[in-house]
């Protein structure tokens, strides 16, 4: 049984892993090249001490240099939604095609028939999900110690919510595929489902799995607690204008912050996630969407058994 399984699954998984391959061909020669950028720069150093204009212009320059791969990198966040759908197909195919019939004829039970099939895309999607957040983990490391881990762009691609993505991809893939037993229709609207879940939780629910911190400061500068944070929105008074301002930034640049000594008498006040909510956050979204995933999978087993005769 898992031999057969395996036969049938071997394609995605090689696919899969072409995919990993050709992902690997783009990031590590600029991984190597941003890396030695930046100990040649001695950016590292410059994060270690007090930022002065001189390091300032290395950092600035160093994330100009490489501001093309990075916004392109932001993408592949993409790919864990990929290979989840994709190493879901061969589970939908034999569905829509009817040839889990021939199997449970046979001394196969439906049971361990569907331990088979979905077994082998669960430990495809994991191994996957794995080499992704080991190549993205070093390929981010220079932009990370500068920019930190919470950015929407790192911070879904390290730790290990990359897992959860995958798996939450497979789950959908398979559950619709179960109910529709239409490979192409079940494989697109799990993609799209996967792209609208991200983005939901990148703008909305994550900012609220962990509870953000306020804070409130005078003068102009940003406080040592936000380095390396994530500004979920900020305020301030300035010369005794109200100023609203997004996420993003302290808003210490404002224009009216240009006349002398009108730094002293600014308060700020910003809602923001620190630094150290990185694991936080990281366990609670992995729990979130490897719960989803685990459902909609015992969902698809069960729709199976009970509507495949």
């Amino acid at each position: 049984m898992i031999w057969v399984a395996w036969r049938l699954q071997r394609t995605e998984t090689l696919i899969a892993a072409g995919i990993l391959a050709l992902l690997a061909a783009l990031l590590i020669p600029t991984g190597i090249s941003m890396g030695n950028t930046y100990h040649a720069d001695h950016i590292g150093a410059c994060l270690a001490a007090a930022k002065g204009t001189s390091c300032s212009m290395r950092m600035s320059e160093f994330e100009s240099e490489f501001q093309t791969v990075r916004l392109l990198a932001n993408w592949f966040t993409l790919i864990p939604g990929l290979i989840g759908v994709l190493v879901a197909a061969p589970f939908i195919l034999d569905l829509e095609h009817g040839t889990y019939r021939l199997a449970w004829t046979q001394s196969i039970t439906r049971g361990r028939w569907l331990l088979g099939k979905l077994s082998l895309p669960i430990l495809a999607a994991l191994v996957s999900s794995g080499a992704l957040i080991l190549l993205f983990t070093w390929w981010r490391a220079p932009l990370a110690n500068i920019d930190g881990r919470l950015d929407i762009g790192t911070y879904d691609t390290e730790g290990i919510v990359v897992i959860g993505y995958t798996l939450f991809a497979l789950g959908l893939a398979v559950a619709l595929g179960a109910v529709w037993r239409r490979s192409a229709v079940s494989l697109t609207v799990a993609f799209v489902g996967y792209f609208a879940m991200r983005v939901f939780v990148d703008y909305w629910l994550r900012n609220r799995l962990v509870s953000p911190l306020h804070a409130t400061w005078k003068g102009v500068g940003d406080p040592h607690f936000l380095y390396h944070a994530t500004i979920i929105s900020e305020s301030a008074v300035i010369n005794g204008h109200h100023i609203n301002g997004g996420g993003g930034g302290v808003i210490g640049g404002h224009s009216q912050m240009a006349a002398p000594g009108l730094g002293v008498a600014s308060v700020f006040h910003a809602v923001y996630q620190p630094a150290s909510d990185f694991w936080p956050l990281q366990f609670r979204e992995l729990g979130l969407f490897t719960g989803i995933a685990a459902v909609m999978i015992l969902f698809a087993a069960w729709w199976t058994q009970r509507q495949g005769a």
